[in-house]
C-alpha cells in the first residue's frame, strides 16, 4: 500500500466541496498543467489552470454538489500517482460511477491529470 500525497488528498476534498471547491482546485494546478477527460467529448487536453477549471465547471451541475468520492487503490510510482475512485451522486446516471485518475505531481502542483471512466464489466 502506498501513501497518497497531500496534493492528491486535497484534490479529492476540493472535488467534493461544491462550487467553492473550484477555486481551491485552480491553485492546485501548475501553470502549464494538462487535463484529459472523457466528459466533454474534447479529444485534446485542457491546458492551463483556467482551461482546466472551465472544464470542471462545465461538467458540474447542482446535483453534483452532493457527491461523495470513495477512494480505492493508490499506486505511487515516483511523480506518477494513480488513484481508483467511485463517485456517488445524483448527477450520475444510476447514482454512481467509477474510474481512475492518473496524476503527475511536480513541485507540489498537479502537472498532468488524466481521468478515465470504467464501463460496466471492466475491472
Amino acid at each position: 500500500m502506498h501513501s497518497m500525497p497531500l496534493e492528491i488528498t486535497n484534490f479529492f476534498l476540493a472535488m467534493q466541496a461544491g462550487p467553492s471547491g473550484l477555486r481551491m482546485l485552480q491553485d492546485m494546478f501548475a501553470p502549464d498543467a494538462e487535463y484529459s477527460e472523457p466528459f466533454s467529448g474534447q479529444s485534446a487536453p485542457h491546458k492551463g489552470p483556467a482551461a482546466i477549471i472551465a472544464a470542471f465547471e462545465a461538467s458540474r451541475t447542482a446535483d453534483f454538489d452532493d457527491s461523495v468520492i470513495h477512494l480505492g487503490a493508490v499506486n505511487v510510482q515516483g511523480e506518477v500517482i494513480t488513484v481508483d475512485w467511485t463517485c456517488y451522486s445524483r448527477a450520475i446516471p444510476g447514482g454512481q460511477g467509477s474510474g481512475s485518475n492518473v496524476f503527475v505531481i511536480r513541485d507540489g502542483k498537479i502537472a498532468s491529470l488524466t481521468t478515465t471512466l470504467k464501463m460496466d464489466g471492466q475491472p
